[in-house]
């Protein structure tokens, strides 16, 4: 359990440095838009790369972070709805998504890995100004889908024990409905 743990920390770990290469890509992103403005309208100097190297940086953002954004509890919930059911019920629709998340991103890894492997196998380029290699854009996808699986399993296990503790609360109290507890 203790090499569990362990593991779990590692893992955190280099999910906050993912955290941090997305703020970066971010940055270059926004400042090399910034910088393309101002050439292309006070200089008519434009790049040719920025809108290329942003496109490829939005999708590297989405994969990389994925993971550390499920972990931060930052998707999208919809509480209106929630928030009226009991503890042990939102316990048992968070195992329904965990396994669902599960689901998807094992297709993004599966089918993520099988697509890279094809686009570099064959050797295929982008066909634009820079040339770049379709599985080295593509390869973001099947990495960062093995992430957000490995954390989903995480999710799953966690809300799974969190559901056990509270069923195990319920049965307690309906066996002994005098008592507080």
């Amino acid at each position: 359990m203790d090499s569990l743990r362990k593991l779990g920390t590692w893992f955190d770990s280099f999910l906050k440095y993912l955290r941090i290469l997305t703020c970066l890509i971010l940055l270059f992103i926004t400042v090399s838009v910034c910088i393309e403005v101002v050439l292309r309208y006070f200089f008519n100097k434009p790049q040719v790369w920025v809108i290329e190297l942003s496109e490829y940086g939005l999708l590297y953002i989405t994969f990389l972070a994925a993971a550390w954004v499920m972990r931060a509890d930052g998707h999208i919930k919809i509480e209106l709805i929630t928030e009226r059911l009991s503890e042990t019920t939102r316990a048992f629709l968070s195992i329904i998504n965990s396994i669902l998340i599960f689901g998807v991103s094992f297709v993004l890894f599966w089918y993520g890995a099988r697509v890279t492997w094809n686009y570099f196998s064959k050797g295929t380029y982008v066909p634009t100004i820079l040339e770049v290699p379709t599985a080295a854009i593509l390869a973001v996808i099947p990495l960062g889908g093995i992430f957000l699986l490995a954390q989903s399993l995480r999710e799953l296990i966690r809300n799974f024990l969190r559901y056990k503790e509270l069923r195990s609360i319920v049965g307690r109290e309906s066996a002994n409905p005098g008592k507080e507890g």
